[in-house]
């Protein structure tokens, strides 16, 4: 389902096409999903539950915490859902209403466990006290969705290969512009 998302995006999905995507019949579908909305939410939630993401301890320093983040994130722009991915995005801010909870509860969710985690090497010193948390984090997501889905002539496997420097040099980047100690 997602992969039919990610090449026909919102506007394209149909409950019939999944249907024959899957060589399924149609009643199969519907039997279980009323809209093809319900399809994605369920489609989402059993990628989040496949996600491998960066592990929330306490005694990893916010350099190494963001560098596994952001190339988490990488690799999942890059794997297989990618495209289904970057579709929501778009779909998502194209259909406020449609899209409102999946914003909130999927997209944000993972945001805004980064976010604490900035907050709290704020309070602890690892990072200055008035770092701007969310230009911080958006730099850093931006900056990797951006890199992947339109990386400089390169192949995949290039683009692979080179991620995990491009992210530790764009995470020292950002922490040296707020002021980070080195």
């Amino acid at each position: 389902m997602l992969e039919l998302f990610g090449q026909k995006g919102w506007s394209g999905l149909s409950l019939d096409g999944v249907a024959t995507h899957a060589g399924i019949g149609k009643s199969s579908i519907y039997l279980r999903w009323k809209d093809k909305r319900d399809l994605l939410m369920d489609a989402l939630h059993d990628l989040e539950e496949h996600l491998v993401v960066p592990e929330e301890t306490d005694d990893v320093a916010i350099r190494d915490y963001l560098i596994a983040h952001a190339v988490a994130r990488a690799e999942l722009y890059m794997g297989e859902h990618g495209r289904a991915l970057t579709h929501l995005y778009s779909a998502a801010q194209a259909n406020p209403d449609e899209f409102d909870d999946i914003r909130q509860r999927r997209i944000s969710r993972g945001l805004l466990a980064l976010r604490d985690r900035i907050e709290q090497a704020c309070q602890r010193g690892e990072l200055p006290s008035q770092t701007p948390v969310d230009h911080l984090l958006d730099a850093i997501e931006g900056a990797v969705l951006v890199h992947v889905l339109f990386p400089s002539p390169k192949t995949a496997e290039e683009l692979r290969a080179g991620i995990q420097d491009y992210v530790s040099t764009l995470v020292d980047v950002q922490l040296r512009g707020v002021g980070a100690a080195a």
